[in-house]
């Protein structure tokens, strides 16, 4: 009998690669706040009327919450908006979500203020900036709920569809576009596709608790972005190398948010993605 999982943000880079991921033996059931698609169901996870009806009618086993507020310049400005996405949204989701409904959510490497890289899970946090703190409320939030839960803390998601930082760059320098990128703010990217199987397969392996999960090696945003000009053969001069005060950005940033992932690694028994793996499986873009 197929596991029946509720996605919400189905539409975001996230939801959209799991929903394609058809290697499982489960029966997704996609939410979003506006749907686009026709078979995605319209869920606003900040009404707690909009979440106790969709519960109701569903019962999913597992809740994959991709939803989020993720502009993190702008989550200041906007602090209840981002809060009420981040937190008041998983809180409904606990809420009215039945007892035994497994809970799988995504956080974020900005609960950590970057001065003690590499972090493991026992790291202690420190976030710099109101994103990072919401992130961190969702998280003991969702420990503290008697749930079953898993908790998956990423870095800078890409894969080639969407609006992400691989899709900014590789765009960028295919238009002959000139971009500055900083060396100075370096973590573990994360292969949307990659990390979808992660998912799933620790779902199918029960998997409980708090994890790390990223590529092999942490890199700057400037590595990154030079990887991607070397590997589609694109212009890496058109890359400038700057660092983050040249920016000006309006919420701080931790420079260094290196992973341990050595939890994941063994209780999946996986290995974790040389970058360039993960460009090799874009090839109807490198073609």
């Amino acid at each position: 009998m197929s596991r029946k999982v509720l996605i919400t943000g189905s539409e975001g880079l996230l939801g959209t690669v799991i929903r394609k991921n058809n290697s499982y033996n489960m029966d997704y059931i996609p939410t979003s706040l506006n749907p686009q698609d026709s078979d995605c169901l319209k869920l606003d996870i900040t009404s707690s009327k909009s979440v106790k009806e969709c519960m109701s009618e569903f019962n999913p086993d597992v809740i994959i919450n991709c939803a989020a507020y993720t502009d993190v310049d702008s989550s200041y400005i906007n602090k209840k908006k981002c809060h009420d996405i981040n937190v008041v949204g998983l809180s409904n989701i606990v809420r009215y979500s039945k007892k035994d409904t497994k809970i799988v959510h995504i956080s974020s490497d900005y609960v950590f203020d970057g001065k003690n890289s590499p972090y493991n899970e026992n790291s202690r946090t420190n976030p710099l900036n109101y994103y990072g703190k919401t992130k961190l409320e969702s998280e003991n939030l969702l420990i503290g709920s008697n749930k079953n839960f898993l908790i998956f803390r990423i870095s800078t998601l890409y894969d080639n569809i969407g609006h992400n930082f691989f899709t900014f760059v590789f765009n960028s320098l295919i238009n002959n576009e000139n971009i500055s990128i900083v060396d100075d703010q370096i973590s573990n990217p994360t292969y949307a596709s990659f990390f979808a199987n992660v998912i799933l397969d620790s779902i199918l392996m029960d998997l409980e608790g708090l994890y790390h999960y990223g590529s092999f090696k942490p890199v700057s945003k400037y590595e990154f972005s030079i990887l991607v000009a070397d590997f589609f053969n694109l212009d890496k001069k058109l890359i400038c190398c700057v660092n983050s005060d040249n920016l000006n950005q309006k919420e701080l940033r931790p420079l260094n948010t290196s992973f341990i992932c050595d939890k994941i690694i063994k209780n999946l028994d996986i290995e974790l993605f040389p970058i360039i793996d993960s460009f090799k499986k874009m090839d109807f873009v490198n073609g």
